[in-house]
């Protein structure tokens, strides 16, 4: 109990406060994941040591800290002093904008939670005012398991610094943030480098006393017990490079997000460029106020850029040519919210497994084993005839489902394969996100491939040689998209709306006058989770309509006949 006790006189003296009761000690534990210990700051202890870990850091002149009973409040603009971007291959074709009023609650009355929490966004905050992530790509992981393919490390989309821009042109950190350590006031201290949700501080890759950390004394959250804090978590040069989860309470309903840029066209929405990254990426600011992030792919120059406007505040005049949308220039106007208020709540995370393994499905029985595997953006339902095979394990109604769907099924050949296929759309609008800043057209994208697997061979994939037949295709003007209150069929959210023919499960069915399906890449889809989970056969492509934007339901038809046939 003495050091304990000498650990809290040294730091509250350090802060200028009183002294601290003894009686409130850590109480460390060794498990394999430590129960944070009782701590021994109250409160405004708590407030102080939060603004102090700013102040000593150099960042007071940008960030504010507030506090009330319960909670510290870290305002920001999300927009940090050093280097941004630069190092990024894998780049998502966002850019850093500044986010007025960011606040981040950290509590001051930390608590032992009975279940670990992980969160689809920011988990805390940095002393200089810019969230800090998870390292995976969507923020949805197994905290018990490593997943490289959303590694943000490896798949090259953080920059130098540890960080880069997320999908709503928001500067965050996803691995230790070395630049802003390196420009920290107090760097060879092994200061506090930011705060937790919960209300836990975050150092680096060592000890509070400069110490390095012994190999096995971080839990599963990144984190050991703390004699003042009661728990700290820590930056690390292997994965998960920083917070994974948090292990104290947390409300995820007062979490902040950075509001979401809007403007008058959808060009910044869903940017979805090639997974096998790009070169030369270099984000520069100019004297003017102006910011530029350059890249090349396949020997092509790609850019954007966006400048302050002088009679808007919080708006940018934007020019881009993305990947993402062929290579053309577009411009337009977005302004980001500034009035502090938090943004609408996120929908309900889709917290499905990323491939669904559905029960075998026995058609003829003695028959051929077969295993189909699909990945649809977003829903999808696979009969045998009319005889039900598979449905999507996440209902459409769910607005981001990316999963795979695994079935086996024991039938003989011909197999006479028919499909539905979604894209979510919250009404016949063809919409998404709507009345949010996020207001878009949503976009599809389809793959499948069959198995025998007596044979262990592939014997059907998703190509260019299906029938499929566009039924439901909305909005027909893609002004609709920027329209405030938009209503189904009156312009210019028209559509086209059809029926499903009858009996167009059948063998007899005449689908001569059907389409053709049509391939997209995977730079065009933007094809995720559930579909990295899946060995494909290189035959099998993923297939949409003609538009992978406007057409929202598809019926395809394919016979697949004995392959010595």
């Amino acid at each position: 109990m003495r050091s304990t006790h000498i650990n809290c006189l040294l730091l509250l003296s350090a802060l200028g406060l009183a002294a601290c009761d003894p009686s409130r000690t850590a109480d460390k534990k060794t498990a394999e994941q430590a129960s944070p210990a009782v701590g021994a700051l109250s409160a405004r202890e708590r407030c102080e040591a939060i603004k102090s870990s700013v102040r000593k850091a150099g960042f007071a002149d940008k960030v504010d800290v507030t506090c009330d009973s319960d909670y510290a409040y870290v305002a920001s603009a999300t927009y940090p002093a050093h280097d941004m971007m630069n190092g990024i291959t894998g780049t998502n074709e966002q850019i850093p904008v500044p986010a007025p009023h960011y606040r981040a609650p950290i509590k001051l009355n930390p608590a032992s939670s009975d279940q670990l929490t992980t969160i689809d966004g920011a988990v805390g905050v940095a002393v200089n005012g810019v969230p800090i992530y998870d390292y995976s790509t969507q923020g949805e992981l197994d905290v018990h398991h490593y997943d490289p393919q959303h590694d943000t490390v490896r798949l090259g989309q953080l920059d130098n610094c540890g960080g880069h821009a997320g999908r709503g042109d928001d500067y965050h950190y996803h691995a230790a943030p070395t630049c802003m350590i390196a420009t920290m006031a107090n760097r060879e201290d092994s200061p506090i480098i930011g705060w937790a949700y919960d209300g836990y501080p975050i150092y680096g890759d060592r000890n509070p006393d400069g110490s390095p950390i012994a190999e096995g004394s971080l839990d599963v959250c990144n984190g050991q017990a703390d004699p003042v804090y009661g728990y700290r978590y820590h930056t690390s040069a292997t994965p998960p490079y920083i917070i994974q989860c948090l292990v104290g309470e947390v409300d995820k309903k007062r979490l902040p997000r950075v509001a979401p840029l809007a403007g008058d066209n959808p060009i910044r929405a869903d940017l979805r460029p090639p997974r096998e990254g790009v070169e030369n990426l270099r984000h520069t600011i100019a004297e003017d106020g102006s910011r530029t992030m350059s890249y090349s792919y396949q020997g092509e120059e790609y850019y954007v850029t966006y400048r302050p406007r002088d009679d808007r505040r919080n708006c940018y005049e934007f020019e881009q040519k993305t990947i993402t949308h062929g290579g053309i220039v577009e411009r337009g106007t977005f302004c980001r919210d500034d009035s502090g208020r938090r943004p609408r709540p996120p929908r309900p995370r889709n917290d499905a497994v990323q491939v669904h393994q559905a029960e075998t499905v026995e058609i003829t029985p003695g028959g051929h084993r077969f295993r189909l595997e699909a990945w649809a953006d977003n829903w999808f339902s696979a009969y045998l005839g009319d005889r039900l095979l598979v449905e999507d394990s996440v209902p459409i109604t769910t607005e981001r489902s990316f999963n795979a769907e695994v079935v086996d099924f024991i039938a003989q050949y011909p197999l006479h394969l028919n499909l539905i296929i979604k894209d979510f759309r919250e009404n016949d609008t063809g919409l998404e996100y709507i009345g949010t800043p996020r207001q878009q057209m949503g976009d599809g994208g389809f793959i499948l491939q069959i198995t025998d697997l007596d044979t262990n061979k592939v014997i059907a994939h998703s190509d260019n040689s299906w029938k499929c037949k566009v039924i439901h295709r909305a909005p027909l003007n893609e002004a609709c998209a920027a329209e405030q209150n938009p209503k189904a069929g009156v312009a210019p959210c028209t559509n086209q709306i059809e029926p499903e023919p009858e009996g167009w499960m059948t063998t007899a069915f005449d689908d001569s006058q059907w389409p053709f399906a049509v391939e997209h890449s995977a730079s065009e889809v933007g094809p995720k989770e559930g579909y990295n989970r899946i060995n494909w056969a290189p035959q099998a492509k993923l297939i949409w309509g003609g538009d992978l934007k406007k057409d929202n339901t598809l019926l395809c038809r394919v016979t697949i006949t004995s392959p010595g046939q």
